[in-house]
Protein backbone atom coordinates (compact mmCIF):
# COMPACT_ATOMS: atom_id res chain seq x y z
CA UNK A 1 0.00 0.00 0.00
CA UNK A 2 2.85 2.37 0.83
CA UNK A 3 4.44 1.72 -2.57
CA UNK A 4 1.13 2.39 -4.33
CA UNK A 5 0.78 5.65 -2.45
CA UNK A 6 4.27 6.67 -3.48
CA UNK A 7 3.59 5.84 -7.15
CA UNK A 8 0.35 7.87 -7.01
CA UNK A 9 2.30 10.80 -5.55
CA UNK A 10 4.86 10.54 -8.37
CA UNK A 11 2.02 10.38 -10.90
CA UNK A 12 0.57 13.56 -9.38
CA UNK A 13 3.89 15.37 -9.69
CA UNK A 14 4.38 14.11 -13.25
CA UNK A 15 0.88 15.35 -14.17
CA UNK A 16 1.75 18.81 -12.80
CA UNK A 17 4.94 18.77 -14.89
CA UNK A 18 2.95 17.76 -18.00
CA UNK A 19 0.41 20.53 -17.38
CA UNK A 20 3.24 23.05 -17.02
CA UNK A 21 4.82 21.90 -20.27
CA UNK A 22 1.40 21.92 -21.95
CA UNK A 23 0.67 25.57 -21.16
CA UNK A 24 4.25 26.59 -21.97
CA UNK A 25 4.38 25.12 -25.47
CA UNK A 26 0.70 25.58 -26.38
CA UNK A 27 1.25 28.87 -28.29
CA UNK A 28 3.96 27.52 -30.60
CA UNK A 29 3.93 23.69 -30.64
CA UNK A 30 0.59 21.94 -31.16
CA UNK A 31 2.30 18.54 -31.33
CA UNK A 32 4.02 19.17 -28.01
CA UNK A 33 0.75 20.31 -26.41
CA UNK A 34 -1.01 17.18 -27.68
CA UNK A 35 1.80 14.93 -26.42
CA UNK A 36 1.80 16.40 -22.91
CA UNK A 37 -2.01 16.32 -22.77
CA UNK A 38 -2.21 12.62 -23.58
CA UNK A 39 0.70 11.81 -21.26
CA UNK A 40 -1.06 13.64 -18.41
CA UNK A 41 -4.30 11.75 -19.16
CA UNK A 42 -2.41 8.43 -19.13
CA UNK A 43 -0.91 9.23 -15.72
CA UNK A 44 -4.29 10.42 -14.46
CA UNK A 45 -5.89 7.11 -15.49
CA UNK A 46 -2.97 5.16 -14.02
CA UNK A 47 -3.76 6.69 -10.62
CA UNK A 48 -7.26 5.23 -10.86
CA UNK A 49 -5.94 1.82 -11.82
CA UNK A 50 -3.71 1.92 -8.75
CA UNK A 51 -6.74 2.60 -6.57
CA UNK A 52 -6.85 6.38 -6.28
CA UNK A 53 -10.42 7.58 -5.65
CA UNK A 54 -12.06 10.99 -5.41
CA UNK A 55 -15.48 12.38 -4.48
CA UNK A 56 -17.55 12.20 -7.70
CA UNK A 57 -18.65 9.70 -10.39
CA UNK A 58 -17.94 6.59 -8.38
CA UNK A 59 -14.64 7.98 -7.17
CA UNK A 60 -13.31 8.76 -10.64
CA UNK A 61 -13.62 12.57 -10.79
CA UNK A 62 -12.82 15.38 -8.36
CA UNK A 63 -15.84 17.21 -7.00
CA UNK A 64 -16.07 20.75 -8.38
CA UNK A 65 -18.70 23.44 -8.75
CA UNK A 66 -19.12 22.57 -12.45
CA UNK A 67 -19.68 18.80 -12.24
CA UNK A 68 -23.45 18.87 -12.78
CA UNK A 69 -23.21 21.40 -15.58
CA UNK A 70 -20.43 19.41 -17.27
CA UNK A 71 -22.51 16.21 -17.05
CA UNK A 72 -25.35 17.97 -18.88
CA UNK A 73 -22.87 19.38 -21.41
CA UNK A 74 -21.34 15.96 -22.15
CA UNK A 75 -24.83 14.46 -22.55
CA UNK A 76 -25.83 17.27 -24.95
CA UNK A 77 -22.75 16.59 -27.06
CA UNK A 78 -23.40 12.84 -26.99
CA UNK A 79 -26.99 13.00 -28.26
CA UNK A 80 -25.96 15.16 -31.22
CA UNK A 81 -25.02 11.81 -32.78
CA UNK A 82 -28.70 11.40 -33.77
CA UNK A 83 -28.48 13.46 -36.96
CA UNK A 84 -24.71 13.44 -37.57
CA UNK A 85 -23.65 12.91 -41.20
CA UNK A 86 -20.25 11.41 -40.44
CA UNK A 87 -19.99 9.07 -37.45
CA UNK A 88 -16.19 9.04 -37.63
CA UNK A 89 -16.06 12.82 -37.31
CA UNK A 90 -18.50 12.71 -34.38
CA UNK A 91 -16.43 10.09 -32.53
CA UNK A 92 -13.23 12.04 -33.17
CA UNK A 93 -14.86 15.22 -31.89
CA UNK A 94 -16.46 13.60 -28.85
CA UNK A 95 -13.58 11.45 -27.58
CA UNK A 96 -10.58 13.20 -29.14
CA UNK A 97 -11.70 16.74 -28.41
CA UNK A 98 -14.56 17.43 -25.99
CA UNK A 99 -13.82 14.71 -23.42
CA UNK A 100 -10.09 15.35 -23.67
CA UNK A 101 -10.56 19.08 -23.04
CA UNK A 102 -12.85 18.44 -20.07
CA UNK A 103 -10.27 16.04 -18.62
CA UNK A 104 -7.71 18.87 -18.72
CA UNK A 105 -10.13 20.84 -16.55
CA UNK A 106 -10.54 17.97 -14.07
CA UNK A 107 -6.81 17.23 -13.90
CA UNK A 108 -6.03 20.83 -12.95
CA UNK A 109 -8.83 20.87 -10.37
CA UNK A 110 -7.43 17.66 -8.89
CA UNK A 111 -3.65 18.08 -8.80
CA UNK A 112 -3.27 21.82 -8.08
CA UNK A 113 -3.98 21.36 -4.38
CA UNK A 114 -1.17 23.35 -2.77
CA UNK A 115 0.51 26.70 -3.33
CA UNK A 116 3.77 25.26 -4.56
CA UNK A 117 2.07 23.52 -7.47
CA UNK A 118 0.05 26.62 -8.28
CA UNK A 119 3.23 28.69 -8.22
CA UNK A 120 4.84 26.28 -10.71
CA UNK A 121 1.92 26.75 -13.13
CA UNK A 122 1.96 30.54 -12.79
CA UNK A 123 5.73 30.78 -13.27
CA UNK A 124 5.38 28.65 -16.41
CA UNK A 125 2.67 30.97 -17.74
CA UNK A 126 4.99 33.95 -17.18
CA UNK A 127 7.87 32.16 -18.96
CA UNK A 128 5.65 31.31 -21.92
CA UNK A 129 4.37 34.91 -22.06
CA UNK A 130 7.93 36.26 -22.10
CA UNK A 131 8.90 33.89 -24.92
CA UNK A 132 5.86 34.65 -27.11
CA UNK A 133 6.17 38.41 -26.54
CA UNK A 134 9.84 38.25 -27.54
CA UNK A 135 8.84 36.24 -30.61
CA UNK A 136 6.22 38.86 -31.54
CA UNK A 137 8.78 41.64 -31.05
CA UNK A 138 11.19 39.95 -33.46
CA UNK A 139 8.36 39.55 -35.97
CA UNK A 140 7.44 43.22 -35.57
CA UNK A 141 10.96 44.42 -36.44
CA UNK A 142 12.11 41.75 -38.92
CA UNK A 143 8.88 40.47 -40.43
CA UNK A 144 9.53 36.87 -39.28
CA UNK A 145 8.97 35.16 -35.96
CA UNK A 146 11.77 32.89 -34.72
CA UNK A 147 9.64 30.08 -33.26
CA UNK A 148 7.70 29.00 -36.36
CA UNK A 149 9.27 31.30 -38.95
CA UNK A 150 5.92 32.91 -39.80
CA UNK A 151 6.08 35.82 -42.22
CA UNK A 152 4.14 38.84 -41.04
CA UNK A 153 1.22 38.92 -43.47
CA UNK A 154 -0.61 39.46 -40.18
CA UNK A 155 0.80 40.12 -36.73
CA UNK A 156 0.45 36.64 -35.23
CA UNK A 157 3.79 35.71 -33.55
CA UNK A 158 3.92 31.87 -33.43
CA UNK A 159 0.17 31.45 -33.97
CA UNK A 160 -1.38 30.54 -37.31
CA UNK A 161 -3.35 33.77 -37.45
CA UNK A 162 -3.66 37.13 -35.73
CA UNK A 163 -7.03 36.11 -34.24
CA UNK A 164 -5.38 33.26 -32.37
CA UNK A 165 -2.62 35.52 -31.05
CA UNK A 166 -5.25 38.05 -29.96
CA UNK A 167 -7.31 35.32 -28.24
CA UNK A 168 -4.24 34.19 -26.31
CA UNK A 169 -3.38 37.78 -25.33
CA UNK A 170 -6.81 38.70 -23.95
CA UNK A 171 -6.63 35.77 -21.54
CA UNK A 172 -2.95 36.08 -20.61
CA UNK A 173 -2.92 39.86 -20.03
CA UNK A 174 -5.52 39.81 -17.18
CA UNK A 175 -3.84 36.71 -15.71
CA UNK A 176 -0.47 38.48 -15.60
CA UNK A 177 -2.14 41.53 -14.06
CA UNK A 178 -3.56 39.23 -11.39
CA UNK A 179 -0.14 37.66 -10.77
CA UNK A 180 1.26 41.16 -10.18
CA UNK A 181 -1.06 41.54 -7.18
CA UNK A 182 0.20 38.48 -5.29
CA UNK A 183 3.56 37.76 -3.70
CA UNK A 184 4.63 35.16 -6.24
CA UNK A 185 7.42 37.53 -7.26
CA UNK A 186 8.93 39.55 -4.42
CA UNK A 187 11.67 41.32 -6.40
CA UNK A 188 10.49 44.84 -7.26
CA UNK A 189 12.60 45.05 -10.44
CA UNK A 190 11.12 41.81 -11.76
CA UNK A 191 7.63 43.09 -10.98
CA UNK A 192 8.36 46.27 -12.97
CA UNK A 193 9.55 44.15 -15.90
CA UNK A 194 6.38 42.06 -15.68
CA UNK A 195 4.32 45.27 -15.72
CA UNK A 196 6.20 46.42 -18.84
CA UNK A 197 5.52 43.02 -20.40
CA UNK A 198 1.79 43.55 -19.87
CA UNK A 199 2.00 47.04 -21.39
CA UNK A 200 3.76 45.67 -24.48
CA UNK A 201 1.17 42.91 -24.82
CA UNK A 202 -1.67 45.44 -24.75
CA UNK A 203 0.07 47.32 -27.58
CA UNK A 204 0.52 44.07 -29.51
CA UNK A 205 -3.18 43.30 -29.03
CA UNK A 206 -3.88 46.47 -31.00
CA UNK A 207 -1.42 45.36 -33.67
CA UNK A 208 -3.32 42.09 -34.23
CA UNK A 209 -6.16 44.18 -35.75
CA UNK A 210 -8.63 41.69 -34.25
CA UNK A 211 -11.74 43.77 -33.61
CA UNK A 212 -13.50 40.93 -31.80
CA UNK A 213 -10.56 40.64 -29.41
CA UNK A 214 -10.56 44.40 -28.83
CA UNK A 215 -14.24 44.29 -27.89
CA UNK A 216 -13.66 41.25 -25.69
CA UNK A 217 -10.74 42.91 -23.92
CA UNK A 218 -12.88 45.98 -23.19
CA UNK A 219 -15.50 43.73 -21.59
CA UNK A 220 -12.79 42.08 -19.48
CA UNK A 221 -11.40 45.44 -18.37
CA UNK A 222 -14.93 46.64 -17.60
CA UNK A 223 -15.44 43.61 -15.33
CA UNK A 224 -12.22 44.42 -13.46
CA UNK A 225 -13.19 48.10 -13.19
CA UNK A 226 -16.65 47.31 -11.79
CA UNK A 227 -15.13 45.02 -9.16
CA UNK A 228 -12.43 47.52 -8.19
CA UNK A 229 -14.87 50.44 -7.97
CA UNK A 230 -17.13 48.37 -5.73
CA UNK A 231 -14.16 47.35 -3.62
CA UNK A 232 -12.47 50.71 -2.98
CA UNK A 233 -13.48 53.26 -0.36
CA UNK A 234 -15.48 56.39 -1.19
CA UNK A 235 -12.53 58.77 -0.77
CA UNK A 236 -10.44 56.70 -3.16
CA UNK A 237 -13.31 56.72 -5.68
CA UNK A 238 -13.44 60.52 -5.47
CA UNK A 239 -9.65 60.78 -5.84
CA UNK A 240 -9.65 58.46 -8.86
CA UNK A 241 -12.48 60.45 -10.48
CA UNK A 242 -10.59 63.71 -9.95
CA UNK A 243 -7.43 62.31 -11.50
CA UNK A 244 -9.43 61.05 -14.50
CA UNK A 245 -11.13 64.43 -14.97
CA UNK A 246 -7.78 66.26 -14.73
CA UNK A 247 -6.31 63.92 -17.35
CA UNK A 248 -9.21 64.60 -19.75
CA UNK A 249 -8.95 68.35 -19.18
CA UNK A 250 -5.20 68.20 -19.85
CA UNK A 251 -5.83 66.49 -23.19
CA UNK A 252 -8.44 69.08 -24.14
CA UNK A 253 -6.25 72.11 -23.32
CA UNK A 254 -3.12 70.83 -25.08
CA UNK A 255 -1.97 73.28 -27.78
CA UNK A 256 -3.16 72.29 -31.25
CA UNK A 257 0.41 72.27 -32.56
CA UNK A 258 1.42 69.73 -29.90
CA UNK A 259 -1.58 67.53 -30.72
CA UNK A 260 -0.54 67.56 -34.39
CA UNK A 261 3.03 66.61 -33.48
CA UNK A 262 1.84 63.71 -31.32
CA UNK A 263 -0.44 62.41 -34.09
CA UNK A 264 2.37 62.71 -36.65
CA UNK A 265 4.80 60.87 -34.36
CA UNK A 266 2.32 58.00 -33.88
CA UNK A 267 1.56 57.86 -37.62
CA UNK A 268 5.20 57.76 -38.74
CA UNK A 269 6.96 55.93 -35.90
CA UNK A 270 4.49 53.20 -34.93
CA UNK A 271 3.61 50.48 -37.41
CA UNK A 272 -0.08 49.74 -37.96
CA UNK A 273 -1.19 53.07 -36.42
CA UNK A 274 -3.14 54.15 -39.52
CA UNK A 275 -4.40 50.63 -40.12
CA UNK A 276 -5.57 50.37 -36.50
CA UNK A 277 -7.42 53.67 -36.85
CA UNK A 278 -9.13 52.51 -40.04
CA UNK A 279 -9.90 49.12 -38.51
CA UNK A 280 -11.64 50.73 -35.54
CA UNK A 281 -13.79 52.81 -37.87
CA UNK A 282 -15.07 49.66 -39.62
CA UNK A 283 -16.31 47.92 -36.45
CA UNK A 284 -19.90 49.15 -36.94
CA UNK A 285 -19.89 48.98 -40.75
CA UNK A 286 -21.71 45.67 -41.25
CA UNK A 287 -22.40 46.07 -44.96
CA UNK A 288 -18.82 45.99 -46.24
CA UNK A 289 -15.76 43.72 -46.30
CA UNK A 290 -15.26 40.95 -43.78
CA UNK A 291 -18.17 42.23 -41.68
CA UNK A 292 -20.60 41.53 -44.51
CA UNK A 293 -19.02 38.13 -45.12
CA UNK A 294 -19.45 37.26 -41.45
CA UNK A 295 -23.13 38.24 -41.52
CA UNK A 296 -23.66 35.99 -44.54
CA UNK A 297 -21.89 33.08 -42.83
CA UNK A 298 -24.01 33.64 -39.73
CA UNK A 299 -27.15 33.43 -41.88
CA UNK A 300 -25.96 30.09 -43.23
CA UNK A 301 -25.43 28.78 -39.72
CA UNK A 302 -28.90 29.98 -38.68
CA UNK A 303 -30.41 27.98 -41.53
CA UNK A 304 -28.62 24.87 -40.24
CA UNK A 305 -29.93 25.60 -36.74
CA UNK A 306 -33.45 25.93 -38.17
CA UNK A 307 -33.19 22.49 -39.80
CA UNK A 308 -31.53 20.81 -36.77
CA UNK A 309 -32.95 22.80 -33.85
CA UNK A 310 -32.87 20.43 -30.87
CA UNK A 311 -29.82 18.15 -31.08
CA UNK A 312 -27.96 19.77 -33.99
CA UNK A 313 -26.36 18.30 -37.07
CA UNK A 314 -23.73 16.40 -35.08
CA UNK A 315 -20.64 17.29 -33.11
CA UNK A 316 -17.66 18.02 -35.38
CA UNK A 317 -19.90 17.75 -38.47
CA UNK A 318 -20.35 21.43 -39.29
CA UNK A 319 -17.79 21.53 -42.11
CA UNK A 320 -19.62 18.69 -43.87
CA UNK A 321 -23.18 19.94 -43.44
CA UNK A 322 -22.33 23.61 -44.20
CA UNK A 323 -21.45 22.72 -47.79
CA UNK A 324 -25.15 22.12 -48.46
CA UNK A 325 -25.98 25.64 -47.24
CA UNK A 326 -23.38 27.57 -49.23
CA UNK A 327 -24.98 30.84 -50.37
CA UNK A 328 -22.04 32.80 -51.80
CA UNK A 329 -18.54 32.29 -53.16
CA UNK A 330 -16.82 32.26 -49.77
CA UNK A 331 -19.60 30.43 -47.95
CA UNK A 332 -20.05 26.87 -46.76
CA UNK A 333 -17.30 27.21 -44.13
CA UNK A 334 -17.07 27.86 -40.40
CA UNK A 335 -19.32 30.78 -39.41
CA UNK A 336 -16.74 32.74 -37.37
CA UNK A 337 -19.13 32.61 -34.45
CA UNK A 338 -18.42 29.86 -31.94
CA UNK A 339 -21.88 30.05 -30.36
CA UNK A 340 -23.73 29.73 -33.68
CA UNK A 341 -21.49 26.83 -34.64
CA UNK A 342 -22.03 25.12 -31.30
CA UNK A 343 -25.79 25.51 -31.68
CA UNK A 344 -25.67 24.19 -35.26
CA UNK A 345 -23.66 21.12 -34.19
CA UNK A 346 -25.31 20.27 -30.85
CA UNK A 347 -28.63 22.10 -31.09
CA UNK A 348 -30.31 24.50 -28.71
CA UNK A 349 -29.89 21.88 -26.00
CA UNK A 350 -26.11 21.92 -26.56
CA UNK A 351 -25.96 25.72 -26.42
CA UNK A 352 -28.01 25.84 -23.22
CA UNK A 353 -25.77 23.16 -21.69
CA UNK A 354 -22.68 25.21 -22.52
CA UNK A 355 -24.30 28.34 -21.07
CA UNK A 356 -25.07 26.29 -17.94
CA UNK A 357 -21.34 25.51 -17.64
CA UNK A 358 -20.43 29.18 -18.04
CA UNK A 359 -23.13 30.30 -15.59
CA UNK A 360 -21.92 27.81 -12.97
CA UNK A 361 -18.32 28.92 -13.50
CA UNK A 362 -18.93 32.66 -13.19
CA UNK A 363 -21.41 32.21 -10.34
CA UNK A 364 -18.81 30.25 -8.39
CA UNK A 365 -16.08 32.76 -9.22
CA UNK A 366 -18.14 35.82 -8.28
CA UNK A 367 -19.34 34.22 -5.03
CA UNK A 368 -15.69 33.56 -4.17
CA UNK A 369 -14.71 37.17 -4.97
CA UNK A 370 -17.52 38.44 -2.76
CA UNK A 371 -16.01 36.52 0.15
CA UNK A 372 -12.35 37.21 -0.54
CA UNK A 373 -10.41 39.95 -2.27
CA UNK A 374 -8.49 37.85 -4.78
CA UNK A 375 -7.27 39.73 -7.84
CA UNK A 376 -5.68 36.61 -9.32
CA UNK A 377 -9.10 34.95 -9.65
CA UNK A 378 -10.49 38.27 -10.90
CA UNK A 379 -7.84 38.20 -13.64
CA UNK A 380 -8.85 34.67 -14.63
CA UNK A 381 -12.54 35.61 -14.78
CA UNK A 382 -11.86 38.78 -16.79
CA UNK A 383 -9.66 36.91 -19.27
CA UNK A 384 -12.22 34.17 -19.81
CA UNK A 385 -15.01 36.72 -20.24
CA UNK A 386 -12.92 38.57 -22.84
CA UNK A 387 -12.21 35.28 -24.62
CA UNK A 388 -15.91 34.37 -24.74
CA UNK A 389 -16.86 37.77 -26.16
CA UNK A 390 -14.27 37.35 -28.92
CA UNK A 391 -15.67 33.86 -29.53
CA UNK A 392 -18.90 35.47 -30.70
CA UNK A 393 -16.94 36.89 -33.64
CA UNK A 394 -14.39 34.12 -34.17
CA UNK A 395 -13.73 30.37 -34.02
CA UNK A 396 -12.01 30.37 -30.59
CA UNK A 397 -13.98 27.39 -29.28
CA UNK A 398 -13.03 25.33 -32.35
CA UNK A 399 -9.33 26.20 -32.72
CA UNK A 400 -7.11 23.67 -30.93
CA UNK A 401 -4.82 26.13 -29.15
CA UNK A 402 -7.70 28.37 -28.10
CA UNK A 403 -10.07 25.70 -26.80
CA UNK A 404 -7.29 24.00 -24.81
CA UNK A 405 -6.40 27.37 -23.30
CA UNK A 406 -10.06 27.95 -22.42
CA UNK A 407 -10.54 24.66 -20.55
CA UNK A 408 -7.09 24.99 -18.96
CA UNK A 409 -7.97 28.39 -17.51
CA UNK A 410 -11.36 27.14 -16.31
CA UNK A 411 -9.63 24.31 -14.46
CA UNK A 412 -6.92 26.56 -13.05
CA UNK A 413 -9.50 29.06 -11.77
CA UNK A 414 -11.49 26.34 -10.02
CA UNK A 415 -8.26 24.90 -8.59
CA UNK A 416 -7.36 28.27 -7.05
CA UNK A 417 -10.85 28.63 -5.57
CA UNK A 418 -10.67 25.08 -4.18
CA UNK A 419 -7.44 25.70 -2.30
CA UNK A 420 -7.83 25.75 1.47
CA UNK A 421 -9.68 28.92 2.38
CA UNK A 422 -7.36 29.37 5.38
CA UNK A 423 -4.34 29.67 3.07
CA UNK A 424 -4.49 33.06 1.39
CA UNK A 425 -3.27 33.19 -2.19
CA UNK A 426 -1.73 36.57 -1.38
CA UNK A 427 0.90 34.70 0.63
CA UNK A 428 1.92 32.59 -2.36
CA UNK A 429 5.69 32.22 -2.70
CA UNK A 430 8.13 29.81 -4.25
CA UNK A 431 10.15 28.25 -1.45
Amino acid sequence: MRDKGRVILYCDRAIVACLCLLIFCLPFAKAGAETFTWLAIFLWLLKRVLGYRTEALWGMLPKTALNKALAVYVFANAISIIFCSRLDLFLRGFFGKELKFILIYFMLAEVIKNKKRLASILITIIASAVLITADATVQYYTGWDFLRHNYMNSFCASFFGSGGFAGWLIIIIPVLMGILTINLISNVKVKVLLFLLVAIQILYLLFTLSRGAWIGFLFGILMVAVYLIKDIKLKNKILSSCIGICFLVLILILPQSLKVEIKEFIRTKIKFSQVINNRMKTITQINIGSNLERIMLWKESLKIIKDYPITGCGLNNYSIVARNYKSFEGGGVYPHNSFFQKTAETGIFGLLAFIFVLFSFFKNGIMYLNKRRDYLVLGFLAGILAFLVQSFFDTNLYALQMIVLFWYMLGLTIAVIKLDSDDKINDLRLR
